[in-house]
């Protein structure tokens, strides 16, 4: 469905405005623990987030990266997509440890209409939780009355604070690795695979173009960067180049009915993933 001016409909849409990271997870579903640093310019990511928001409308976006704290202009990006997408949950992913680097977030958004900030945890190390914890008392909680709204939720005024642990299980391998090398699962059976995703439901705009999932965004760009782009192993998810704003309106339209609905580039993930704690998360700075 097209809302005039506002564009399609969509439930969920995540913008990656970085692939660098502070953290290596292991099996990262968008190869970031292999050290791909790339962080959009804010007045390109501008140039294009307007674009776009005349083609999509979706009820929930995500600042993602990497780890979004790490943009220089974060809380420009956040002023700029609640104004963009108004109609739009407003949600950012990050691991919390690099609040201090941004200690105005929940400021940015209660001045901008409120939103979702979400904690995913990746290491179990005690250390490590309890700078992330303290963090949290400080950058987050802070003085501000919060309530608890659920076992790891609160909220403040239009404000929602989540913590995920990832570590507790429901963690699986996008892509295999075999002899040093990722390699696509090509268990032949895409729709078992789509049914089995946990990222089948967010499209992802990555450097200007609109991916069908996270996994899918940076195949290309991960291949280019160790010399891999004749793998033949990958050629079939090589073909799949997303929609990008040159792009027909018919393109973007069977793009938007295609999102939810398995695809042929859905081969590239397991069909039947074994699902498992993460792997301990390799951390890039000191915890102080």
């Amino acid at each position: 469905m097209r809302d005039g001016d506002r564009g399609h409909w969509i439930p969920f849409l995540e913008w990656m405005v970085t692939t660098s990271c502070d953290l290596a997870c292991s099996g990262c579903d968008r190869f970031i623990d292999h050290n791909h640093n790339w962080t959009e310019d804010f007045d390109l990511l501008k140039e294009r987030m307007t674009e776009w928001s005349k083609h999509l409308d979706p009820d929930n976006l995500t600042l993602i990266g990497g780890e979004p704290l790490i943009h220089p202009r974060i809380y420009d990006i956040i002023k700029l997509s609640k104004k963009l997408f108004d109609h739009a949950n407003l949600e950012i992913y990050t691991n919390g440890l690099l609040l201090s680097k941004k200690p105005k977030l929940v400021e940015t958004f209660l001045d901008n209409g409120g939103g979702k900030i979400s904690i995913t945890l990746h290491n179990q190390n005690p250390q490590v939780r309890n700078k992330i914890n303290e963090n949290i008392e400080k950058y987050i909680f802070k003085q501000y009355s919060w309530r608890r709204s659920g076992i790891s939720s609160w909220k403040f005024r239009d404000i929602e604070f989540e913590i995920t642990d990832t570590t507790e299980g429901g963690w699986y391998d996008y892509r295999r690795n075999i002899n040093g090398k990722l390699k696509p699962w090509n268990d032949n059976d895409p729709q078992a695979s789509y049914a089995a995703c946990g990222a089948n439901i967010f499209p992802i705009v990555y450097d200007g173009r609109v991916y069908k999932c996270p996994p899918i965004s940076m195949v290309k760009t991960h291949l280019k960067k160790f010399n891999r782009l004749d793998d033949p192993d990958w050629q079939r998810y090589l073909k799949y180049q997303g929609v990008g704003l040159e792009d027909s309106e018919e393109e973007l339209e069977k793009f938007v009915d295609n999102v939810h609905k398995p695809h042929e580039i859905c081969g590239m993930c397991p069909a039947n993933p074994l699902l498992k704690p993460q792997e301990e998360a390799v951390i890039k700075h000191r915890i102080k």
